[in-house]
């Protein structure tokens, strides 16, 4: 009997112990489980990134264009089919480019190598102060002379894309188009803009309404308005000639239009254009765009960078309007063309071509993209916004006279006896009582009646001589009624 009751509190003892050995096991076996994945995830995102650094050192275009060396004369001309046939192959250029989104950071680093390198281009004035970088006085005075000195060379000779970069970088450092070097760039454009070409009427645009010049500015800005909405192409892009759209042109375009966004029929463009650049010239591989034409027929910087330009301007984000394969996006892609010194390729893997360009252009594109997420509008308006005055301010009312207070008995006119007599105001009527604060409260403590009523002298005088009066009577009856029973 002892033996079973031995036994038996064994087994008790080994059926409380088994939950308690079973959770210790499974959460063993859980961490050696989890920490088996955690290792193995580690491994693949290490081999995944591995190979895509690979990748983007292997990216070596096979065939190379040099900006600005292409004529337009001597460019034939790609059909619109063969376009959209060669968009939708497979592109090399940033196919496997890291996903970088530190769009600030590119955009700081190339404003940096445009300062140390010392470009004093229009458009290195313009990525600098769009990049939030402050010009110095020394600075605006170095592009004052620059400016000057390009116009000087002129000779009176203006050509309306002359006038108007120029008018862009006056306007850039804060001072007057209308008046600069004695000429008045603004009446120069006014008279030419209209018979230039796109260019010319696009950036014609944009200079007249960089600032605020007046009613005739405003007049040839809409004339301009027009005239451009006219050469959209069935597509919705703009060409530099012929009908195929050209990414650059169109980019441009979309930047001037995206100041004057308040038109519906600048609006509908901008509409257009953004579904353009959605079904034909977003690369899904790389987050680029590309729409081959006479000017490449490969991705590049340049015309990226227009592509954000113009979607920024319009007021389309194009990260997150523009997704593609693995995340892909036009600004992950813009920033894979950033080489380690800031300065930004042309072609992917290439340091051909004229990167000074590929630099200022990328960096403002970023700097619209940050406007655009800051709600600043465009990088192109420099008006000045004046502070309004501080309204006058206006003298105090004559405070109006205490009402009278309202005596017991007597009925103010409009008013029933009845009102009048409830509206005595106690502390206005009845004198304060020395041993009282200026409330009326008293100094020290009372009954709630005495708090709520505080008496005055006289009241209390009378008081006591009744209360004494009052005491002699009672006296008096007492001995009376003793008398009478005796």
């Amino acid at each position: 009997m002892k033996r079973k009751q031995i036994y038996t509190g064994l087994w008790a003892s080994l059926l409380l112990l088994a939950p308690a050995v079973t959770s210790t096991t499974s959460a063993h076996a859980t961490d050696i489980q989890t920490g088996q994945q955690s290792v193995a995830t580690s491994q693949l995102s290490a081999s995944q990134s591995t190979s895509s650094q690979v990748a983007s050192d292997q990216l070596v275009e096979s065939s190379r264009q040099s900006q600005g060396t292409s004529s337009c004369s001597q460019v034939a001309e790609v059909p619109a089919k063969t376009a959209q046939t060669t968009n939708n192959q497979p592109v090399k250029s940033a196919a496997k480019a890291v996903l970088n989104q530190d769009y600030q950071g590119a955009m700081a680093r190339g404003a940096q190598q445009l300062t140390t390198s010392q470009d004093t281009e229009v458009w290195a004035a313009l990525a600098r102060i769009s990049s939030g970088a402050q010009l110095t006085t020394a600075q605006k005075a170095t592009f004052h002379q620059v400016f000057a000195e390009e116009l000087t060379g002129m000779a009176g000779h203006y050509s309306a894309t002359d006038l108007e970069r120029l008018t862009i970088g006056i306007a850039e450092i804060g001072e007057d188009p209308t008046q600069f070097n004695g000429v008045n760039l603004i009446a120069e454009i006014i008279k030419k803009a209209a018979t230039a070409g796109i260019t010319g009427q696009v950036y014609g645009i944009i200079a007249l309404s960089t600032q605020d010049y007046g009613s005739q500015a405003n007049q040839t800005i809409n004339q301009l308005i027009d005239l451009v909405l006219k050469q959209q192409n069935t597509a919705g892009g703009w060409a530099f000639f012929g009908s195929v759209s050209d990414l650059d042109i169109t980019g441009m375009t979309m930047s001037a239009l995206g100041m004057h966004r308040d038109q519906p029929k600048v609006q509908s463009a901008l509409d257009r254009a953004v579904a353009l650049l959605k079904t034909t010239g977003f690369v899904k591989a790389t987050g680029g765009f590309l729409i081959p034409g006479g000017f490449s027929t490969e991705e590049n910087s340049n015309s990226t960078a227009m592509a954000i330009l113009g979607l920024a301007a319009a007021g389309v984000n194009p990260a997150t309007t523009f997704v593609g394969d693995n995340g892909a996006t036009p600004i992950t892609n813009l920033i894979a063309y950033q080489k380690a010194d800031g300065q930004f390729r042309w072609m992917m893997g290439s340091d051909d071509g004229a990167l000074s360009m590929s630099t200022e252009q990328a960096v403002y594109a970023l700097g619209q993209y940050d406007y655009l997420l800051k709600g600043k509008g465009s990088i192109y308006n420099f008006k000045k916004v004046v502070p309004e005055p501080d309204p006058e301010p206006k003298p105090d009312p004559k405070p109006a006279p205490d009402p009278k207070p309202s005596i017991p008995g007597k009925k103010p006119a409009g008013e029933s006896s009845a009102s009048s007599s409830s509206e005595v105001d106690l502390d206005k009527t009845l004198p304060k009582q020395p041993g009282y604060k200026e409330d009326g409260m008293p100094l020290t403590g009372t009954t709630a009646t005495q708090d709520a009523l505080p008496q005055t002298g006289h009241q209390s005088v009378w008081g006591s001589v009744l209360a004494g009066l009052f005491m002699l009577l009672g006296v008096a009856g007492y001995q009376t009624r003793r008398l009478k029973q005796r």
